[in-house]
């Protein structure tokens, strides 16, 4: 059973409530705002498959979600552990600020929690995208190259009388 996390909230009538969070919960806000970022090829949430606005539409299982995201809270400060997987071709320093940004803005505008950090494990650096990209170009030059032969040989047959 999730853990519930506290914390006090003073109403406008100036009484004094109490909300609660279960631990699921930061947790599930900081792996969506992680889909939200850039220059992740996917992590332990994802169980290897990559991290897309498609990945967050179809996010079904929130234990997906969750994976490799650890949540803790001491004295209503939030500290986030995420373990995620790099894409090659981006700055790895620039992805993990814009990941510790992105999970930091959303937990507090989401909860009125304070984040105290946000710690980022890169696992590996995945080469997906490049070769995804490599074979799009090598397709796209046989289709220019299919295509401009087709035109040499139409221009060079004879013209039936």
């Amino acid at each position: 059973m999730p853990e519930n996390l506290s914390m006090n909230c003073n109403l406008n009538n100036g009484t004094n409530a109490k909300i609660c969070f279960a631990s699921d919960v930061l947790a599930t806000i900081a792996g969506l705002s992680l889909t939200e970022v850039e220059g992740i090829a996917g992590g332990v949430r994802y169980s290897g498959l990559v991290a897309d606005k498609k990945s967050r539409k179809n996010a079904l299982n929130i234990k997906a979600l969750t994976k490799g995201v650890k949540v803790d809270v001491k004295d209503e400060l939030v500290s986030v552990s995420v373990t995620i997987v790099a894409e090659y071709g981006y700055s790895v320093q620039d992805v993990c600020r814009n990941i510790q940004e992105n999970v930091k803005k959303t937990i507090e505008t989401m909860t009125g929690m304070t984040v105290k950090n946000v710690d980022v494990h890169v696992s590996c650096i995945s080469f997906d995208k490049e070769n995804r990209e490599n074979a799009e170009m090598t397709y796209q030059k046989y289709l220019s190259d299919t295509a401009s032969d087709k035109l040499e040989g139409e221009a060079e047959a004879p013209k039936a009388e």
